[in-house]
């Protein structure tokens, strides 16, 4: 069963939940899945971006696995009234999982069903291979900081600006996009080696405080050293947000963001983020050549690959921190000194970076269908050559596009390996 298929399932069998039942919490099983789904559907419509979460068999399956641990509030009939789950996402840790998928009925958001599915939940952490967790708490409310203070996390991280206002259409929360805070809590863990970026010695040791963590400090040059540097990119093109992890060091990085960083704006994106291990003793010198690029601090990743990460990121809008609503003192803090760091990049680059991320989306009116951009935009051949720079950059360089002069001329488009010069690849 694929998605459509499932969505017209729900439609053909929607039911209405009757208000006022007891209900209990209890761990996932099976029988729970197709009233998950109901759920699901109940409060996000056909919207929510995980098939997993409309499909019971796949559910099913993601339970049965451990990749998602499930909690449900259910009614005596065996209707699913509220969820919350530990999941494996985004972070290389195994043991590290992500707190979330938490909805509940409307009708029962005063019932207790989401506390109370919340507070079995948290008897898994620290068992089974679950070491800890971490979270995103949205930045237009403060209703999941206090739910994320409440599972006894703390906030060690700030994205601002990270998720696109129509992602929150159904609550008609938001006009502009929505930043996080990242939340996280750590229960079993060892003695683990940070190497110390110089650069934010202050608001590491600021963030650490609080962890309850085990680290041996070392305090290390900011060494670039030579080679190519290692990037795994991840686009989220839904919410224009790429995501990089750095695997190995290279002093051609710069060499490679030019490329990246205009592929990425000529598509819309709006933020870079990458992440990298501070249990590398390379990481010093690689954190002082993003900030050279125009990177600023995110923060601190507890445990993210095992030894713990360093968020940093770049914004093509307005990252919008006087916007962000914070509801407790250490997250005001870490807003405070990541808007400072941001702020530490001159006017000149920070008014560069936005209007450039601007200028990109008055690029080539063809550039989403173009089977040329859509196969080689992750070449390396294709950044060398500047081929996007100079022939996809606006409408008006987009002319001299060999491939669009031909679909021109026959409504048809060329070979997808025909290169914007007419060369075949």
């Amino acid at each position: 069963m694929d998605k459509a298929e499932a969505i017209r399932l729900l439609k053909e069998q929607h039911r209405t939940v009757a208000e006022g039942q007891d209900f209990t919490v209890d761990f996932f099983e099976p029988a729970d899945a197709p009233g998950v789904t109901r759920l699901f559907y109940a409060v996000y419509g056909d919207g929510y971006p995980i098939d997993t979460f409309y499909i019971p068999e796949k559910l099913i399956a993601e339970n049965r696995c451990g990749n998602i641990r499930s909690v449900v509030a259910r009614t005596a009939a065996g209707e699913i009234i509220s969820h919350v789950a530990l999941y494996c996402s985004s972070a290389p840790n195994p043991n590290l999982y992500e707190f979330g998928l938490g909805l509940t009925l409307p009708a029962y958001r005063t019932a207790s069903a989401f506390f109370k599915a919340c507070n079995l939940l948290m008897q898994l952490v620290g068992k089974d291979g679950i070491n800890g967790f971490f979270g995103e708490a949205v930045c237009n409310h403060t209703i999941t900081q206090k739910l994320s203070r409440y599972v006894n996390s703390v906030e060690t991280a700030v994205e601002p600006a990270l998720m696109p206002a129509h992602a929150y259409e159904t609550e008609q929360s938001a006009e502009d996009r929505v930043g996080c805070l990242l939340y996280a809590r750590v229960i079993a863990d060892k003695r683990r080696t940070l190497y110390m970026p110089p650069s934010y010695h202050d608001q590491i040791g600021f963030i650490l405080d609080g962890l309850n963590l085990d680290r041996e400090i070392i305090y290390p040059e900011a060494v670039i050293e030579g080679g190519k540097a290692e990037i795994k990119l991840e686009r989220f093109e839904a919410a224009g947000v790429a995501r990089c992890t750095l695997s190995a060091p290279g002093d051609d990085l710069p060499k490679q963001l030019q490329g990246m960083e205009y592929e990425l704006r000529s598509a819309g994106y709006a933020l870079i983020q990458f992440f990298i291990d501070l249990g590398k003793p390379w990481s010093a010198g690689m954190v002082e050549l993003l900030r050279q690029e125009g990177y600023y601090l995110g923060g601190l990743l507890p445990i993210w690959f095992g030894d713990d990460g360093l968020l940093m990121q770049k914004h093509f809008v307005d990252p919008g921190f006087d916007t962000l609503k914070i509801q407790y003192e250490r997250g005001k803090n870490i807003v405070e000194m990541v808007k400072k760091d941001w702020q530490s990049l001159s006017q000149k680059v920070r008014k560069e970076v936005i209007t450039q991320g601007a200028t990109m989306k008055k690029s080539c009116e063809r550039l989403d269908t173009c089977r040329f951009f859509q196969t080689y935009k992750g070449s390396s051949l294709v950044q060398l050559e500047s081929w996007f720079k100079n022939y996809c950059s606006d409408q008006v360089a987009s002319e001299n596009c060999e491939r669009k002069k031909i679909l021109k001329q026959t409504g048809e488009p060329p070979a997808d390996n025909m290169s914007p010069t007419g060369e075949l690849l």
